[in-house]
C-alpha cells in the first residue's frame, strides 16, 4: 500500500536523522508520520493576531465555534472537525507521564472559551482545543485548526504555531485586505513553506476597504518575488454569516467564500497527492541537511600535514588573542560611555530645570503670587513634565548611540548585531514631591491695612499740627490733609514691601521644589542608565562568550584532528561514503513521490 510505503520511507529517514543526532529533524519527521496515518485533511489557519483567523473558521463552518472579536486573542491551537453530535475537548499534556501523555477533558461546547481561559489561568498544561460539529463541509475528512498569532506579536505564540505546521496538509495564511503583506508575514510564510509546501493566502475584511483589489495585486507580486506559490482568496466573513442567516446565494457569492470552499473541497479530493508532496518535501529537506553535514565531515577527513595543523592552531590562537583585546576595548567603551551618560543626563535635566526657574524669577518680578498661584502651579507642573519627557527621550537616543559605539569596537567576525533596546519608562516624580505652598501670613488683611494707614496718618497730623500751631489749632485742615497723604504713602510702601517679600518667598519655595524634583529625576535617570549598562554588558558579553566557545571548540577540534590516526580517518571516510549512498537512494525515493510513484525498499 502507498500509506505503508510512505511510513516505511519516513521511518528510514527518521532513523538516519536519529543516527546523526539531529533531534529537530527527527521530531519533525515523527509529526509527518502521524499525519500520514491520520486520514484527516488538516488545514491550518495561520496569520498575525487581529487578522480575522477565528472569524474565517467560523464563516467556513457556519458556526461560532472559535472565540473572535477585537478583545479576544487565540493562545492555543483549536481543531474543528466533523462530529455527528456537537462536542468539545481540552487536550492537556502531562509531562510526568512522558512526552506522549495527553489528557482529553470534555467541556460544554458553548463554554469552550471560558473553560480554556480558566484552565490557562490555573496553570494547567493545555496544548490545544478540539471541537466537533456536524457540518457538510467537514464530512469528507476536512479539519480546520485555528492557531495563535504569529510575527511581531509574540515570539512564543509564533513558536507554538510553527510547532504544528509540520502536521498540516495545507495552510491558509490570513492577512486582512486593509493592508499589504508585511515583512513579518512574508518571513513567516517562508518558514512555514519549508515545513508545509501547500499554502493559500486569504484576504478577509474586503467589506471594510474599497481598495482590496489593489492590495490583492500587490500581495500577488510579493508572493511571486518571494518564490511562494499560493492562490489568493479575498473574502468577507461578515457577509458570509449574513448570507448564511438569510440563505441568500447571491450574497454568499459576494462574500468570496464559494471559491475558497471549492479549493478546500479540491484539496480533500487530492489528499493522497498532497500527502505525497508533504512527505517528499520534508523527507528531502531532512535528508539534504544530513547529507550536507556528512559531506562537510568527509571533507574534513583529508589528512593534513603537521605544518597545516600548526598554521591552523596559530590562527585560532591569534583569533583568541584578538578576541581578548576586543573584549577589553568594548568594555572600556561601555564604561566610558555610561560615565559620560551619567554626567550628560544629569546636566541636561538640571539645565532644563534652571531654564524653568529663570522663567519663574522673571514672572515673579512683576506678578503677585497671591493672585496667580493656582494658575502658576499648573504651568510649573507642565513645564517640568515637558523637561522630564525631553530628557528621557534624549536618554533613549543616547542609549541607542552607546550600543552602536560598543558594537563598533567588536570585530566583524564576532558580529555587530545590536541588542533589542526597550523604550525607557518616563518617571513621574511630581506626584512624590509636595507642591510648593505660599508662606504663611502672605495675605494682607484689611484690618492690618487700616492700622498701617492710621499709624502713618497720626505722625502727619501731629507734625503739621505743631508746625501750624502758632496761628491754627493742633487739628486743622492742613494737618488732617497731611495725615491722609502720609497715611496713604505708608500704606503703599507697606504693600510694596509685602509684595516683594511674597515674591522672594515664592521664588525660594519654587526653587526648593525644583531642587527636590531634580533629585528624584536624577535618581530615576541613574537607575535607568544602570539598567542600560547591565543590558548592554549582558548582550555583548554573550557575544564574546559565544565567540570564545567557538574558538575554544575550533582549537580542540584541531588538536583532536591532529591526534586522530590516518587509519581512523580512512575508516570514517568509508563509513560516510556508504552512508551518503544510502541517503541518495532514500532521496530518489522521496523525489518519486511527487511523480505519484513509490518504489519498494
Amino acid at each position: 500500500m502507498i500509506e505503508t510505503a510512505l511510513v516505511e520511507l519516513i521511518d528510514r529517514a527518521t532513523a538516519e536523522c536519529a543516527e546523526q543526532q539531529r533531534a529537530d529533524l527527527h521530531g519533525r519527521l515523527r509529526q509527518i508520520r502521524t499525519r500520514v496515518l491520520d486520514p484527516t485533511q488538516l488545514v491550518l489557519v495561520v496569520g498575525e493576531s487581529k487578522q480575522g483567523k477565528s472569524a474565517l473558521v467560523n464563516a467556513i463552518v457556519n458556526a461560532s465555534v472559535c472565540a473572535s472579536g477585537d478583545d479576544v486573542t487565540t493562545v492555543v491551537p483549536t481543531l474543528v472537525r466533523y462530529s455527528d453530535e456537537p462536542s468539545a475537548l481540552l487536550i492537556e499534556h502531562e509531562a510526568t507521564r512522558g512526552p506522549a501523555a495527553l489528557d482529553r477533558v470534555p467541556v460544554p461546547i458553548e463554554q469552550v472559551g471560558e473553560q480554556l481561559e480558566r484552565a490557562l489561568s490555573l496553570g494547567r498544561p493545555v496544548t490545544r482545543g478540539e471541537i466537533g460539529i456536524p457540518r457538510a463541509v467537514l464530512q469528507n475528512g476536512l479539519a480546520l485548526m485555528d492557531t495563535p498569532g504569529v510575527g511581531s506579536v509574540s515570539s512564543s505564540l509564533t513558536a507554538t504555531t510553527l510547532s504544528v505546521v509540520a502536521e498540516a496538509d495545507a495552510l491558509l495564511m490570513v492577512s486582512d485586505a486593509t493592508q499589504e503583506l508585511t515583512t513579518n508575514e512574508l518571513t513567516f510564510l517562508k518558514q512555514a513553506t519549508a515545513l508545509c509546501p501547500n499554502v493559500a493566502l486569504v484576504l478577509p475584511k474586503i467589506d471594510r476597504t474599497p481598495h482590496w483589489r489593489k492590495v490583492h495585486e500587490v500581495n500577488r507580486k510579493h508572493l511571486e518575488n518571494a518564490g511562494i506559490a499560493a492562490k489568493i482568496f479575498p473574502v468577507s466573513a461578515n457577509i458570509r454569516m449574513h448570507a448564511m442567516q438569510a440563505r441568500d446565494a447571491n450574497l454568499n457569492a459576494e462574500s468570496g467564500f464559494p471559491p475558497l470552499l471549492e479549493f478546500l473541497k479540491e484539496m480533500a479530493g487530492k489528499h493522497d497527492n498532497m500527502t505525497r508532496r508533504l512527505v517528499a518535501h520534508n523527507v528531502s529537506e531532512a535528508l539534504t541537511q544530513v547529507n550536507d553535514a556528512l559531506r562537510a565531515e568527509l571533507a574534513a577527513q583529508n589528512p593534513r600535514t603537521a605544518a597545516e595543523t600548526l598554521i591552523e592552531l596559530e590562527t585560532a590562537q591569534h583569533r583568541a588573542e584578538d578576541l581578548r583585546r576586543v573584549s577589553a576595548r568594548w568594555q572600556k567603551a561601555l564604561n566610558d560611555g555610561v560615565s559620560e551618560l551619567y554626567t550628560d543626563i544629569e546636566f541636561d535635566f538640571r539645565e532644563r530645570s534652571w531654564a524653568v526657574l529663570h522663567q519663574v524669577n522673571e514672572a515673579f518680578e512683576t506678578a503677585d503670587p497671591l493672585e496667580v498661584w493656582d494658575e502658576f502651579l499648573d504651568w510649573l507642573e507642565a513645564r517640568l513634565t515637558d523637561a522630564i519627557v525631553e530628557t528621557f527621550e534624549w536618554l533613549d537616543l543616547r542609549q541607542a548611540r552607546l550600543a552602536e559605539q560598543v558594537a563598533n569596537e567588536m570585530l566583524a567576525e564576532h558580529g555587530r548585531n545590536l541588542p533589542d533596546l526597550t523604550e525607557l519608562q518616563q518617571p513621574e516624580p511630581l506626584g512624590e514631591v509636595p507642591e510648593p505652598k505660599l508662606p504663611p501670613g502672605s495675605e494682607y488683611k484689611r484690618f492690618d491695612q487700616f492700622l498701617t494707614g492710621l499709624r502713618g496718618s497720626y505722625g502727619g497730623v501731629l507734625m503739621f499740627g505743631l508746625i501750624t500751631s502758632a496761628f491754627l489749632p493742633l487739628i486743622n485742615v492742613v494737618s488732617i490733609s497731611a495725615g491722609v497723604l502720609l497715611g496713604l504713602k505708608s500704606l503703599g510702601e507697606d504693600k510694596d514691601l509685602r509684595l516683594r517679600r511674597r515674591q522672594a518667598e515664592a521664588k525660594a519655595a519654587v526653587q526648593r521644589y525644583v531642587e527636590q524634583v531634580i533629585f528624584h529625576v536624577n535618581k530615576e535617570a541613574r537607575d535607568a542608565i544602570r539598567g542600560v549598562h547591565r543590558g548592554l554588558h549582558a548582550h555583548y558579553m554573550q557575544i564574546t562568550e559565544d565567540a570564545q566557545m567557538e574558538i575554544s571548540r575550533a582549537i580542540q577540534e584541531i588538536k583532536r584532528s591532529a591526534e586522530r590516526s590516518a587509519v581512523d580517518r580512512d575508516q570514517r571516510a568509508r563509513e560516510i561514503r556508504q552512508k551518503l549512498e544510502e541517503l541518495a537512494v532514500l532521496q530518489r525515493r522521496a523525489t518519486m513521490l511527487t511523480q505519484n510513484r513509490i518504489t519498494a525498499a
